[in-house]
């Protein structure tokens, strides 16, 4: 009886091993069943026509689902230079009279496009950066766009940029500015404010430029003031030494002087010649008279010019020099000052002329709807990122089967 029962517990032990055997196998051949579904799943995803629309249709669902609302505000306006009366055909509504208004306009523009973007305008608008983060905080279900807290000036910087666009107009020369906001109040306050910048740009630059002007005009006039009073101080400086009116009369008068003495000085000798002919005896007292008369002449003629030039007592010839000089410096300050003040007549003249105004030809509006631009835009650009990795992976593919 023992031996049946230990031979029926051997079975019963047999056929439970067989049974847990049974089951693992049935397990592991589940297992391997499943594993390969996956591998077969993994390996659809894998195929590019798989992901490629995975990617368009998640691109999809956010830009046109879960993505927020973007509201814009338009404005333009012109950047207008002030005329004389006798140009006032030439205004905005003249044609080809206005071209250069219209250059000078765009040029203006594009400057505008650089300063409103620029971190300065940004400091200006937001003095603290926590203000910017508050009002354009991320939303669900949307994390992705806004400006998240903590983030960094230059992530500040470039999402304030993105939210304007400044676009001169090459043919009319007026300037529109786009302001975008996830709110229609955003929008407007942005673009209300910048129009603020730029009026202030403009009229601070042009007032700057022109100040500088006036200025440096001014210290131009005030210079030639003191040339001429130094250079007329030393001219009467001069005179009042020498005690005489005019060195170069005076010289002149000697000159003169000297020369009529030199004129009698010649009529003597002629004289002299004519009676040494008449009479034999060279020592006659009619001969001898004239000759004495001659030599006492040509002794003043030679003390005269002796006078013009000794250094000991009045050198009328430096002198004179000395006055000419004197007299140049006077005029020359004279024509200087002259110059002066008709270049700053002229600069404040040109200053008032050339100011220039922000004149707006259409005013910022409220949104009433979304703008719907930004979701096909950006839905296109996904198409596009696919456009551009398919076409440079099948270049590098083929490339590398070439190879």
């Amino acid at each position: 009886m023992t031996d049946r029962s230990c031979l029926s517990l051997k079975k019963s032990a047999g056929s439970s091993l067989a049974s847990v055997k049974n089951s693992i196998l049935m397990g592991l051949s589940r297992f391997d069943n499943s594993s390969s579904a996956w591998q077969i799943r993994l390996s659809t995803l894998r195929k590019p026509r798989v992901f490629i629309s995975l990617f368009l249709a998640s691109s999809a669902f956010y830009c046109f689902v879960i993505g927020r609302d973007r509201y814009t505000s338009v404005s333009e306006f012109v950047i207008q230079q002030a005329l004389p009366p006798q140009a006032g055909s030439a205004s905005v509504l003249a044609g080809s009279v206005a071209a250069p208004q219209v250059l000078s306009g765009l040029v203006d523009g594009q400057y505008l496009q650089v300063y409103l973007a620029s971190p300065e305008v940004k400091n200006r608008l937001y003095p603290d950066p926590t203000v910017l983060e508050k009002k354009y905080e991320p939303s669900f279900p949307d994390i992705f766009s806004g400006l998240p807290s903590g983030s960094s000036l230059p992530s500040q910087l470039s999402f304030y940029r993105n939210q304007l666009q400044v676009s001169p107009q090459p043919l009319s020369g007026s300037v529109i500015l786009t302001t975008v906001g996830f709110k229609p109040e955003q929008a407007l306050t942005l673009n209300k404010s910048l129009i603020g910048q730029a009026r202030r740009f403009v009229n601070e630059v042009n007032q700057a430029i022109n100040a500088d002007q006036n200025l440096f005009a001014q210290k131009e006039v005030e210079l030639a003031e003191k040339q001429i009073k130094k250079a007329t101080q030393e001219l009467e400086v001069f005179q009042e030494k020498f005690g005489q009116l005019s060195v170069i009369s005076e010289q002149e008068a000697v000159g003169s002087f000297i020369a009529s003495l030199e004129g009698r000085l010649v009529e003597l000798k002629v004289e002299e010649a004519s009676l040494r002919r008449q009479y034999q005896d060279p020592n006659a007292p009619e001969v001898s008279y004239v000759a004495d008369q001659a030599r006492e002449l040509e002794k003043q003629i030679s003390k005269e010019r002796r006078k013009a030039v000794d250094d000991g007592s009045r050198d009328l010839n430096s002198l004179a020099i000395q006055e000419s000089g004197l007299n140049a410096d006077v005029l020359f300050a004279s024509e200087a000052l002259k110059a002066a003040r008709i270049a700053a007549d002229n600069s404040r003249r040109e200053s008032q002329r050339q100011q220039k105004f922000v004149v707006m030809l259409s005013e910022p509006q409220i949104s009433v709807a979304p703008d719907q631009n930004w979701r096909w835009q950006a839905f296109l650009g996904s198409v596009g990122i696919i456009v551009v990795v398919w076409g440079i992976g099948g270049f590098i593919l083929a490339a590398m089967k070439k190879a």
